[in-house]
């Protein structure tokens, strides 16, 4: 179903939104930085976090440099409690959005990333009700990792809330928060969906895109039982579409069947959005005559409405 706006007297933060699917090469980070520029450009205050270790996001948006930075980066942020508040000190700020980069060492950071879900599950899940064989456990865990340990879980029994953590640091200066997330079935990804529980999904216009957002839901479904935590669909985007192809026909009528209560956007191929990308910045700031910023627009505007966002512009 639509996401609801919050309720009066729920807390301040903003709404968060993750571009998500289960495979890589479908677009992810162009919707998110042009969503973004979208956002921005209608007059909103905009927190970017790029939760791809590939750093995609991190240059689409111009700071290609915070991704080699010397630590802490965001490797220390999500798995070093005692570095969680230095998200303020690693935000990349920019003329369309601040941005928590991504960086390189969060390539490597899946084993720690799996050590904090199931420190998560030992220390306040229902897993192991053993004292000695829990503090066995803790113990291989926390000499396998550089950095994790049960204080860098918190409560959760599911060890995901890390980027959510992080972000709710320094969200409430924000009017929205957009996320990309790494493509699925991996413990970043999972934290991408706890943080951002609003999803957008992209899809290329080929046929073995459907098998990709079938597993999308598949993976959602089982996160959700894991964590409780429900996901709501915004908005699906048909992206990179060369020409009226059947292939092309045939995956936008498969999102508009499958997403049936939330908008299809659909994203022609053009070499301006490249172009932008190699800027560092969004089609608005780059080339805001293009063609696809109607469609981007379209898109900024209708997460404006489903949120009930202030526009200043």
């Amino acid at each position: 179903m639509p996401p609801q706006p919050p309720q009066a007297g729920q807390a301040t933060h903003p709404p968060r939104l993750v571009i998500a699917n289960a495979k890589g090469g479908v677009g992810k980070t162009t919707i998110s930085a042009n969503l973004v520029g979208a956002l921005a450009d209608r007059g909103l205050d905009v927190l970017a976090a790029d939760a791809d270790p590939q750093g995609n996001l991190t240059e689409a948006l111009g700071h290609l440099d915070a991704y080699e930075a010397e630590p802490p980066t965001l490797f220390d942020v999500l798995l070093d409690i005692e570095a969680r508040d230095d998200v303020a000190t690693i935000l990349c700020e920019g003329a369309e959005a601040d941005l928590i980069p991504s960086s390189i060492d969060m390539l490597g950071s899946t084993l720690e990333l799996s050590a904090a879900h199931f420190l998560g599950q030992l220390h306040n899940g229902d897993v192991v009700d053993d004292s000695d064989a829990v503090e066995a456990a803790t113990w291989a865990l926390e000499s396998m990792t550089q950095l994790v340990t049960p204080a860098t879980v918190g409560s959760d029994d599911h060890g995901y809330g890390l980027l959510d953590d992080a972000i709710a640091r320094i969200d409430t200066s924000y009017d929205v928060v957009i996320v990309d997330a790494p493509p699925g079935h991996n413990p970043m990804f999972k934290n991408a969906l706890y943080a951002a529980p609003n999803l957008i999904v992209p899809a290329t216009a080929e046929a073995s895109s459907k098998g990709a957002v079938d597993r999308l839901f598949d993976e959602i479904a089982a996160f959700e039982t894991e964590t409780g935590r429900g996901i709501d669909e915004v908005a699906a985007v048909t992206n990179r579409i060369r020409m009226s192809t059947n292939a092309a026909d045939e995956m936008t009528s498969f999102l508009a069947e499958v997403f049936d209560d939330v908008p299809v956007y659909e994203i022609p191929e053009r070499v301006a959005l490249s172009y932008a990308y190699d800027a560092g910045e969004s089609i608005f700031a780059h080339k805001p005559e293009a063609d696809v910023t109607e469609t981007f627009g379209q898109l900024g505007d209708h997460v404006i409405e489903a949120f009930d966002l202030e526009v200043t512009a």
